[in-house]
């Protein structure tokens, strides 16, 4: 199984909904609130060069959790995890 660690913020709407995707899919991440702790924001800042969320860390490797200018889409989630259908 995967390694994810996901950057979100409470206040982010496209952050819930992909954390209720994930979680509805059984799929097992970290969550690491840029609000919350600070240090993970600066973190997230210096990996992508800015503090959108969500991001996800899946297996070492950095993905934007969400489609600019788009509100949260499931199929878009699928394609971040390889889910068909």
């Amino acid at each position: 199984m995967a390694e994810i660690i996901m950057y979100s913020a409470k206040m982010c709407g496209d952050c819930q909904h992909l954390k209720s995707f994930m979680e509805e899919h059984g799929i097992v991440y970290e969550n690491r609130d840029i609000r919350e702790d600070p240090e993970f924001g600066i973190e997230l800042q210096e990996k992508t060069g800015k503090l959108g969320v969500p991001y996800l860390v899946i297996d070492g490797e950095w993905f934007r959790g969400y489609e600019p200018g788009k509100p949260f889409s499931v199929s878009f989630a699928k394609t971040l995890f390889g889910i068909s259908g």
